[in-house]
């Protein structure tokens, strides 16, 4: 029997329960990556992600080109792909998001850079206005001082 912990040993162990998994800024990942725990994303990520009953952080750091599902989605770097949330949609300003929003709530903080569409929908949402998208168009440095 060899006393070699596996990688999944190895990350069980070290993690503690309850924290969020960190893809950290190093790390290059292509594919699909899906999870069942809180993720937070410092990385470079390509293709889809998926966590639907839990919260997803794109940090700093990170630089998604993905399509994103995730109970919750709080975005602090680079994402160029849809975000889909059950829950709400957090956008700092340090984002920089090339893509549509779809999440009942959303919040968008002074200073982030955002091209794309919004559609804000619920359970309520949804029956009360069935086909309500807004557009959200740049608005200029000149513009902002009226």
């Amino acid at each position: 029997m060899s006393n070699k912990t596996t990688g999944e040993q190895a990350a069980t162990q070290s993690r503690v329960p309850g924290a969020p998994c960190v893809l950290g800024p190093t790390l290059k990942f292509k594919g699909v990556l899906a999870a069942e725990e809180d993720l937070i994303i410092q990385a470079t990520v390509e293709g889809a992600i998926a966590t639907p009953n839990n919260k997803l952080t794109i940090g700093v750091k990170g630089n998604v080109k993905a399509n994103v599902q995730a109970l919750q989605i709080i975005v602090e770097g680079t994402v160029e792909g849809d975000l889909y949330s059950e829950d709400e949609v957090i956008i700092t300003k340090s984002a920089d998001i090339n893509g549509n929003i779809f999440a009942p709530r959303i919040s968008l903080e002074k200073g982030a850079t955002f091209n794309g569409q919004l559609e804000m929908r619920g359970d309520a949402a949804e029956q009360a206005a069935p086909e309500q998208t807004l557009e959200v168009v740049p608005v200029s440095a000149d513009s902002e001082r009226r």
